[in-house]
C-alpha cells in the first residue's frame, strides 16, 4: 500500500488524535520529545526566531508546539481530516493541503528548520526517497532537518513483535537511515533516543510514574540507543 493513502479516511484525523490523547505512554513519549526539541532549538538557534516547515504535519501536534519559536511556520499534509484537527491546534501557522512530493506548492521557499516526524519508517522506500528530495528543495543551505525513526528495527519493542510474529514488516533499520541520508548528502549532527520499554495502546506494562523514571534515565545514556524505539536525528548539509 502506498503510505500516501493511509490517512485519507474522513475520520482519520479524529481517531489519530485520540490515539495520542487517550494513551498515557504516548503522552509520556510526547513530553520527552518536547524536551528534546527544546534542547535542539536552543543548541542550534540560540533563541533566534526561525522559519519552520513541518513535512507531513498531520494533526499539527509538533507544529503547534514549535510555532511560538518561529517567525514563520508552515505545515503541509495531504490528509484533509488530519489538517482539520491541526487547524484547532495551531494559532499562526499556515496549513497547506498538498503532496509536497508531487507538487511544489511552496514555490522554492527555503526554511531554517524542517521537521518530519512519524513519517519515514511508515513510508515505502520509494516514497522515502521522494520525500527526502522534496525536503532538500526547501532546506536552507545552513538549515537543519530533524526527523524521527519511531519504529527503530533494533528496539526492544520491535524485537518482541517479531518474536510474536506481529511485526508486519514494520520498522526501519539504522542502515536504511544511513543510506537515505548519504543519498541526500546530509550528515548527522546528533541522535537522540527514547522509548526503551514496550508500549501498548490499551495498557501499561508498569505504573506510569515508574515508567517515566525508567525512560528518562535511559534517554540520558547512549548505551540504550540501539534498543530505543524512537530515534530523533538532527541533520545538516555540513554536519555542523
Amino acid at each position: 500500500m502506498d503510505y500516501r493513502e493511509s490517512h485519507l479516511a474522513a475520520d482519520k484525523g479524529e481517531s489519530y488524535d485520540r490515539r495520542f490523547a487517550d494513551n498515557p505512554h504516548r503522552s509520556l513519549m510526547w513530553e520527552m520529545e518536547k524536551r528534546i526539541l527544546d534542547r535542539v532549538l536552543t543548541t542550534l538557534y540560540d533563541g533566534r526566531r526561525i522559519t519552520h516547515l513541518d513535512f507531513a504535519c498531520g494533526t499539527g501536534r509538533l507544529l503547534a508546539y514549535l510555532e511560538p519559536r518561529a517567525r514563520e511556520s508552515v505545515g503541509v499534509d495531504l490528509s484533509p481530516s488530519m489538517l482539520a484537527v491541526a487547524r484547532r491546534s495551531v494559532s499562526n501557522a499556515t496549513l497547506i493541503e498538498a503532496d509536497l512530493t508531487r507538487a511544489d506548492v511552496l514555490a522554492g521557499r527555503k526554511f531554517d528548520l524542517i521537521t518530519a516526524f512519524r513519517f519515514f519508517p511508515n513510508a515505502q522506500p520509494t516514497l522515502r526517497q521522494e520525500a527526502m528530495s522534496a525536503i532538500l528543495r526547501h532546506l536552507d543551505d545552513s538549515g537543519y532537518l530533524v526527523f524521527n525513526n519511531h519504529l527503530n528495527s533494533s528496539s526492544t519493542m520491535l524485537r518482541l513483535a517479531r518474536l510474536a510474529g506481529r511485526s508486519k514488516g514494520l520498522g526501519m533499520e539504522a542502515a536504511e537511515v544511513t543510506r537515505l541520508l548519504d543519498d541526500a548528502g546530509l550528515q548527522v549532527v546528533a541522535v537522540h533516543h527514547l522509548g526503551i520499554m514496550p508500549s501498548n495502546d490499551r495498557y501499561l506494562f508498569m505504573p506510569l510514574a515508574l515508567l517515566g523514571r525508567v525512560e528518562r534515565y535511559a534517554a540520558k545514556h547512549d548505551v540504550f540507543r540501539n534498543i530505543s524505539q524512537n530515534l530523533i536525528y538532527v541533520c545538516s548539509r555540513s554536519g555542523r
